[in-house]
C-alpha cells in the first residue's frame, strides 16, 4: 500500500455461519521498514550492533520483516492478537541463550512481544526476535486438523479433550486484546511475567542507548532528524514501560475457563506486587529521571519541549493511576479480600509521600516535581467531578462507576484537605522563593476545589 502509515495487516473474510475462511491478503504497507528499524534499534541496540545505525543490514531487515509477515500470516488463518502469550515466560528466561533460540520472545507470534529489551550485555548468545511458537502450532493443528468420520457436533468432544490436555500451561495460554487494561499479563509490547523486573532491565538498556545515540544516527552531511527520531523513540519506549507497571494496581488476571474446569476465571493482583508497581513508578518517573536530560543531544534536537515531554510522562502516569475505574476495582478487592488488598487509602499515602516528600524534607522542588505535584492536584480535582461511568467488557474493557455511591469522592476529599494542611505548614519554612509561591499556589487551588463558590 502506498500510504505513509508505517503497518501491515492480515485481514480476512470468513463466512459466519460455518467459519469458513473466503478470502485473506496481508496488506503490506511500504513504509512498514520505517517501524521495524525504530522498534529494532530501541529494544536492542545496547546488546546487538547490527541494531545501530539509520539502515540495518539487508539480512537483517529480512529477519524483521520474515517476523511481521508470519505474524500477519497467522491473522489471515483465523488467528487472533493473543496478548496473553509473553506473561508465559519467566523474565530471565529470556536472558539465556539456551531458552531464547528454542522459544523466542513468547509462546505466540500472534503477541505483540516485540524484540528483546530484557537482555542484558553480558547474556551472550541469547536470541531477540519471536519465532512462530508452541500455542501458534497448536491453535492451527486445533482449528484445522481433521476429525475424520464425526459431524460438525460430534467433533466437539475431540476438540475439547484437545484444550483440557494443557488446562493451566501457561505456554497453551490466551490472553485477549484489550483497549483498557484490566488484566496486567495481557498486554501490548511487554514481555515475560513480571512487568517490574522486565521493565527495570529495559530500563538499563535505554540509560546505555542514550548516551551512544548520537554516535549510532549520525551520518556525514546530514542534519539532526535521525537522532531527534530516535530520542523520541526511546523516550516513548521508556512510558511504555511504566504503562506496563502501572496497569497492575487495581489489575484483575482473567483466566479463560470453562465451568468444568476448577478456579476463578478472576483473581486480582497481589497486594505487595500491586504496591511494588507503585514504588517503580515513584522511583524511576516521578523521582526527576535526571538521566534523559542530556543537554548536548537536546541542544541540537529542539529548541524548546523536552521538559513538558518529561512532565507529560509524569502527568500520564499519574492520571492511569487514579482512573476511577482503577480505583473503583481497588476498593472492590478490599470489599472481597480485606487486608489481602491494596487499598485506595494505602495508594493515596504513597502517592503523598512520594510525590509530595519536599513537604516532610523541607527540600526544594525542582521545575519537573512541581509540575507533578500540580498534576496530582488536577488528577483528585477531576475525581470530585467525577461522573457515572457505564462499565463494558470485549475489546473496549471499562469498570462501571457509581459516583454518587463510591467511596472515591470522600478518600479524594480528605486527600485534599490534608495536602492542603501540610503544603500551608511547609510554605512557611520554604527553602527559597520560587518552593513557597509554588506550595501557596496549591493551597489557593485546594481551596477552590473544595469550596468552588
Amino acid at each position: 500500500l502506498a500510504s505513509p502509515i508505517p503497518n501491515a495487516n492480515g485481514p480476512h473474510v470468513s463466512d459466519p455461519r460455518s467459519g469458513e475462511i473466503l478470502e485473506s491478503d496481508i496488506n503490506w504497507y511500504h513504509n512498514v521498514m520505517t517501524l521495524l528499524h525504530n522498534w529494532f534499534f530501541i529494544q536492542t541496540a545496547a546488546i546487538n550492533p547490527d541494531a545501530r545505525g539509520n539502515n540495518f543490514k539487508t539480512e537483517t531487515m529480512g529477519e524483521l520483516i520474515k517476523f511481521v509477515s508470519s505474524h500477519e500470516l497467522g491473522h489471515t488463518l483465523g488467528l487472533p492478537h493473543n496478548m496473553g502469550s509473553s506473561a508465559a515466560y519467566a523474565v530471565d528466561s529470556l536472558r539465556s541463550a539456551s531458552f531464547t533460540k528454542k522459544y523466542g520472545t513468547a509462546p505466540s507470534i500472534m503477541d505483540y512481544a516485540r524484540f528483546n529489551y530484557v537482555a542484558q550485555p553480558e547474556d551472550k548468545g541469547v536470541a531477540l526476535m519471536p519465532n512462530i511458537g508452541v500455542y501458534d502450532k497448536y491453535a492451527i493443528s486445533w482449528g484445522y486438523r481433521p476429525i475424520l468420520d464425526k459431524s460438525a457436533k460430534e467433533e466437539k468432544a475431540t476438540l475439547d479433550s484437545w484444550i483440557m490436555k494443557h488446562a493451566g500451561d501457561p505456554m497453551y495460554r490466551f490472553g485477549s486484546q484489550q483497549f483498557g487494561v484490566i488484566d496486567p499479563s495481557s498486554q501490548t509490547e511487554d514481555l515475560g511475567d513480571d512487568a517490574i523486573k522486565a521493565s527495570d532491565y529495559g530500563i538499563k538498556n535505554l540509560k546505555r542507548i542514550l548516551p551512544k545515540l548520537q554516535e549510532w544516527t549520525n551520518e556525514k552531511g546530514q542534519n539532526y532528524t535521525e537522532l531527534t527520531t530516535m530520542l523520541g523513540q526511546l523516550l516513548g519506549q521508556f512510558n511504555r514501560y511504566m504503562g506496563h507497571v502501572g496497569s497492575n494496581i487495581g489489575g484483575v488476571y482473567e483466566n479463560y475457563k470453562t465451568s468444568d474446569q476448577e478456579g476463578a476465571v478472576y483473581t486480582h493482583v497481589a497486594k505487595d506486587h500491586q504496591r511494588n508497581a507503585f514504588k517503580f513508578i515513584n522511583k524511576q518517573l516521578f523521582t526527576t529521571p535526571t538521566w534523559m536530560i542530556d543537554k548536548d543531544i537536546i541542544g541540537k534536537t529542539q529548541f524548546s519541549g523536552h521538559a513538558d515531554r518529561i512532565m507529560g510522562m509524569q502527568s500520564g502516569a499519574l492520571r492511569n493511576m487514579l482512573e476511577a475505574g482503577r480505583l473503583t476495582r481497588m476498593i472492590e478487592n478490599q470489599t472481597l479480600n480485606g487486608n489481602k488488598a491494596y487499598t485506595v487509602l494505602t495508594l493515596m499515602s504513597d502517592l503523598r509521600n512520594g510525590v509530595w516528600s519536599e513537604l516532610y524534607s523541607r527540600k526544594s522542588i525542582d521545575v519537573y516535581r512541581r509540575s507533578l505535584q500540580r498534576a496530582h492536584i488536577s488528577q483528585l480535582e477531576g475525581l470530585m467531578k467525577l461522573r457515572n461511568q457505564r462499565g463494558s467488557t470485549g475489546f473496549f474493557k471499562r469498570t462501571n462507576v457509581n459516583a454518587s455511591l463510591s467511596d472515591i469522592k470522600p478518600i479524594v476529599r480528605g486527600e485534599l484537605t490534608r495536602l492542603r494542611r501540610d503544603a500551608k505548614r511547609a510554605s512557611s519554612t520554604a527553602s527559597n522563593t520560587i518552593t513557597r509561591y509554588h506550595l501557596q499556589d496549591i493551597v489557593e487551588r485546594i481551596d477552590m476545589i473544595l469550596d468552588p463558590k
